[in-house]
């Protein structure tokens, strides 16, 4: 990424998160008016927004701390910077490595592999939607074939609605998740560990399937796996 490309990406995000003055939001008003790749971007930074707001909508701030935050950003709303690290990542990542992908189930998935590098992706599912967690197990299965032999490593991770899909009360993929467990050493189930603690508090079985992972939070795990440079998937 160019200097005056990385320049532009920091405005539009100034702009989507609605931190322009008048004068500099006016001139890029302008001059996106016949700059049809900045209208695009613009709009593909604010569906990232929303898609990280709903997909955390009711979770707490993450519980450990980001390294190097200085005295401002520790007195600033903690779910904010999450918020908004996860934003910025899942924008940035096309140019620093990672990147984020949103598909429907007719689409074949490319990988970024230009540097020979194996692939890391993770799959994000945050709703109670069986034809969403479908596609999430195919899309995961095609991965895990697709890239066999590469060291290529796939997560699954679900919060709020997704963990019905993790846990044995409510889970109609058990055999599924186990199958894919069992075949493949490089695939892995996280169930988000707040959430599941919610659910305990509502007196409701937060069992997880064998050979789930159910140790850290889900903001926490997606920021540390973005930092690193996984791709992202949400379906």
């Amino acid at each position: 990424m160019s200097k005056t490309d990385f320049r532009i990406e920091r405005i539009l995000h100034a702009y989507v998160d609605g931190e322009l003055d008048a004068r500099t939001k006016s001139r890029l008003l302008i001059q996106m008016e016949n700059d049809e790749p900045a209208r695009a971007r613009a709009c593909e930074l604010q569906r990232t927004k929303e898609w990280v707001k709903f997909s955390f909508e009711g979770e707490k701030a993450p519980t450990r701390t980001l390294p190097g935050i200085n005295w401002r950003l520790r007195h600033t709303s903690p779910f904010h910077i999450a918020a908004s690290l996860l934003i910025a990542l899942i924008a940035f990542g096309a140019g620093w490595g990672g990147r984020s992908i949103t598909e429907d189930a007719s689409q074949t998935i490319v990988l970024n592999t230009s540097r020979n590098e194996a692939p890391h992706v993770i799959l994000h599912i945050s709703d109670a939607d069986e034809s969403r967690f479908v596609k999430v197990l195919e899309r995961t299965e095609q991965i895990l074939r697709q890239y066999r032999n590469t060291g290529a490593q796939i997560e699954v991770v679900a919060n709020s609605g997704g963990l019905d899909f993790l846990r044995t009360a409510s889970s109609h993929h058990i055999n599924s998740i186990k199958r894919l467990i069992a075949h493949y050493d490089n695939v892995r189930f996280i169930a988000c560990s707040r959430g599941l603690g919610r659910l305990r508090e509502l007196g409701l079985d937060t069992t997880v399937i064998e050979g789930v992972d159910a140790h850290a939070p889900a903001a926490d795990h997606l920021i540390e796996r973005l930092t690193e440079g996984w791709t992202y998937i949400r379906i």
